[in-house]
């Protein structure tokens, strides 16, 4: 996790978001009124991500409803749908730029963010991405993401892999910009530092719920120590349902999606004793605010779509111009925010921290205890 020391200017700007993520109201201006500001929001509200975007919801109007008065009263949040549907994305983005004139636009999953980005880059609109494709971000000056970095969430796993024996692993993924990055992240650290062995990767298009004679033909690449499913729900119990019918009873590894209460439950107990790296847990504060306002809601994404609002909304108190948000977002330096310790990159990213997680008899998500 980076540190560092900021100027005096990104120090006021880190104390004031400290500040309003503590609940503690910041004094109006004195100068001048802050701007009116329209945050336009694109989320999976519908389809089998629905959970994740419906989690998504809650937290960005759990944002506006924490923050002091005089910010609530000029920002405006819209919030469209698009079901993670690549045409739906952008049409979703073409209307709250050209219709609802939104100032600043926040995504969700790195394909949605790629269909956008373009556009967004060439209006000077800031754009923040809960995303994982470092590809989002990359030469980018208005775009970011916000999101455990790639690298930092292979690590964690590479890391309990080696810990555990587990030396030849075998992938199967969807074909998603930001899923890959993970395999992609994984693949390198297996290159460069040889513990782990990536023995057979194979990759299908979200359209396949069939994945029989894929796993036919990963076994006949020879023998594996763990299996790792990489997938949206919609897909991710089906691939784990068959890899179990058809004789593969490797331990089972992963990232992140493993979350999905409503996969969980499609998996039949077949997701019991799964161990997958994620973003770390959110601060208790957050944790409570938000099952509070949506009991049993998923936590996967819900942070980060909050402290996406938070620092829009901080970003913009000075002034609204994208020179000026991307100034105060690329001050961010070694700070909590609801998503834990946070600091921005030189190439328009943010470090936040990661953990393991795995999913007991029960079917609860529960953080993996140390040996």
């Amino acid at each position: 996790m980076g540190t560092g020391n900021p100027s005096s200017v990104g120090r006021m700007m880190v104390a004031l978001a400290v500040a309003l993520w503590c609940g503690v109201s910041a004094a109006p201006r004195a100068d001048a009124e802050a701007p009116a500001v329209t945050i336009g929001a694109i989320l999976p509200l519908t389809g089998s991500s629905a959970a994740f975007g419906q989690a998504g919801r809650a937290a960005m109007e759990l944002a506006i409803e924490e923050l002091p008065p005089q910010d609530r009263a000029r920002i405006k949040l819209v919030i469209e749908d698009d079901g993670l549907v690549a045409n739906r994305s952008v049409a979703a983005g073409r209307k709250l730029l050209d219709i609802d004139r939104a100032d600043i636009l926040i995504t969700w999953s790195s394909s949605t963010a790629l269909s956008l980005v373009g556009i967004t880059e060439s209006r000077s609109v800031p754009h923040i991405a809960i995303a994982s494709d470092p590809a989002v971000s990359r030469n980018r000056r208005y775009a970011f993401t916000y999101w455990a970095l790639p690298e930092d969430e292979a690590r964690t796993l590479y890391d309990y892999l080696a810990q555990q024996k587990l030396k030849r692993i075998a992938i199967l993924a969807v074909t998603h910009n930001g899923l890959l990055a993970n395999r992609t992240a994984l693949e390198a650290l297996s290159a460069r530092e040889k513990e782990i062995e990536i023995v057979v990767s194979e990759e299908v298009p979200d359209s396949i719920l069939d994945f029989r004679s894929v796993l036919d033909r990963m076994k006949r690449r020879g023998a594996f120590d763990a299996f790792l499913p990489i997938f949206f729900p919609g897909q991710l119990a089906p691939a784990v349902k068959q890899a179990r019918e058809a004789g593969i009873r490797v331990p089972i590894v992963g990232f992140e999606t493993f979350e999905d209460a409503n996969e969980i439950a499609a998996a039949g107990g077949r997701f019991g004793g799964v161990v997958f790296a994620t973003g770390a847990d959110p601060t208790p504060d957050f944790t409570r605010a938000f099952l509070k306002k949506l009991p049993h809601g998923s936590l996967y994404t819900a942070s980060n779509c909050y402290d996406a609002v938070m620092l829009a909304a901080h970003a913009t108190r000075s002034g609204k111009s994208p020179d000026e948000v991307v100034a105060f977002l690329r001050s961010i330096k070694d700070y909590l925010a609801a998503s834990g310790r946070v600091s921005a990159t030189s190439d328009n990213r943010f470090l936040l921290p990661t953990t393991l997680k795995t999913i007991n008899e029960k079917g609860e998500v529960v953080a993996l205890r140390k040996p």
